[in-house]
């Protein structure tokens, strides 16, 4: 995919499509036996995050083709004091791609211009967490500069939390 990907604010109008990946890839990991997001992310706190202008699209020729959730702010979920709090960061939840588009460099592309949008404004750090079991997505991670910090428990499951260093 060569043609150019534009990162914009999600609005409720966007709702459906975008929660519409978060599923399909809630139910691709499902199917792989992988467990992340076992229970997806609940539409009614989703359209919050949109609300709150928290939640990003990606889109090409104006189609969505994926989606992250951008927070300056540690999500509700994470356990206190898990992070540095002196240091600025952005938080990284549900980044997804549209199924059809796998295995295209796709989310590697998402993650560069997030990466960009975290330098725009000035943010030093971009932090995530996955399910420890997720050896795919823990890879994925480290592949792309993301170092594990610590390892404690979300909801009953076992979590590794990484954090990049933005240059």
């Amino acid at each position: 995919m060569h043609e150019k990907i534009i990162m914009k604010k999600a609005r409720v109008k966007n709702l459906g499509k975008i929660y519409g990946i978060i599923l399909e890839c809630a139910e691709w990991l499902k199917s792989k036996r992988i467990n992340q997001w076992s229970t997806p992310y609940p539409r009614n706190l989703f359209k919050k995050d949109i609300e709150k202008e928290k939640v990003f699209y990606f889109a090409v020729n104006k189609k969505i083709i994926g989606t992250a959730t951008l927070s300056r702010t540690m999500p509700f979920y994470h356990p206190k004091n898990i992070w540095d709090s002196d240091k600025s960061a952005l938080y990284l939840c549900r980044l997804a791609v549209a199924r059809r588009l796998k295995n295209k460099g796709i989310g590697k592309k998402l993650l560069s211009q997030i990466e960009n949008f975290a330098k725009s404004k000035k943010i030093k750090n971009l932090r995530i967490d996955i399910v420890k079991s997720n050896k795919f997505l823990k890879k994925y991670y480290s592949d792309a500069g993301f170092v594990s910090v610590k390892e404690a428990v979300i909801r009953k499951t076992p979590s590794v939390f990484m954090e990049k260093e933005i240059k």
